[in-house]
């Protein structure tokens, strides 16, 4: 299942669910420089989840990958989010059976 839409500038959060609405995880764009990308695993289930963040050039290229699981505490990439030139896409995906992943673009103004 998941979520998608689109959102502008600041912190963005992208929210990872399954059909029946437990959280699976999130990938959150922290806006402050440097941009600091955090992927975290909410479900003790053993999989993990997985962050992947793309930049739009005459079409979606990946920039950055991020998993996490089995640990506490959360992932973290830094990316430079350059305003007013590119649309960017969070991507997060659950690691376990089934494609389950959710998807959000955003701007920075």
């Amino acid at each position: 299942m998941g979520t998608s839409g689109s959102a502008s500038a600041a912190d963005t959060t992208l929210f990872l669910s399954d059909i029946d609405g437990h959280s699976l995880g999130t990938m959150t764009h922290l806006d402050p420089d440097p941009d600091t990308f955090r992927v975290c695993d909410t479900r003790a289930d053993g999989y993990g989840v997985t962050g992947k963040l793309y930049v739009y050039i005459g079409g979606w290229q990946l920039r950055e990958t991020k998993a996490d699981g089995g640990d506490a505490g959360c992932g973290y990439f830094d990316y430079n989010v350059v305003p007013y030139t590119a649309k960017y896409l969070m991507k997060i995906c659950w690691n376990g059976p089934g494609e389950i992943c959710a998807k959000k673009e955003f701007t920075e103004d």
